[in-house]
């Protein structure tokens, strides 16, 4: 990869960069990304965690999942913007929200998960992979 993977919020007091490329992208539809995005799903990609850096001051919130790990969300204090996800199930990954990417071609998506979830006026892409829940390690 020749290009660091940048991005961050709308008022630009966080920005990160990462020097890899992403593990994985999709669409989740648990009811906790929905009210974490405000609509039917969130949108992430995940990166290496460790190469991964973050600039400025990120405000975090913590909750449990329905696995028993603990789910963790940050997002920018001044403009609210979602920015990352990192959770104890899945060690060794920093999720970053896709509308935070500066270059949106980044996300790819490959997967649709917790679809038993979704609303029922949901609309999802008939050619990516459904999982009801959480994917199996």
């Amino acid at each position: 990869m020749s290009d660091k993977i940048t991005g961050g919020c709308r008022c630009g007091a966080i920005r990160y960069e990462c020097n890899a490329e992403p593990i994985l992208a999709g669409h989740c539809y648990c009811t906790v990304c929905q009210r974490a995005s405000g609509t039917d799903k969130n949108s992430a990609v995940a990166f290496p965690e460790n190469a991964f850096r973050l600039t400025g001051e990120i405000t975090e919130y913590t909750v449990e999942a329905d696995s028993g790990n603990t789910s963790t969300r940050g997002f920018c204090p001044t403009c609210g913007d979602p920015i990352t996800g990192y959770g104890t199930g899945m060690a060794g990954m920093m999720m970053v929200s896709a509308s935070s990417l500066d270059e949106a071609s980044v996300f790819q998506p490959q997967m649709d998960i917790y679809v038993d979830s979704a609303p029922p006026w949901t609309h999802m892409d008939p050619d990516l992979p459904k999982v009801p829940g959480m994917p199996e390690e």
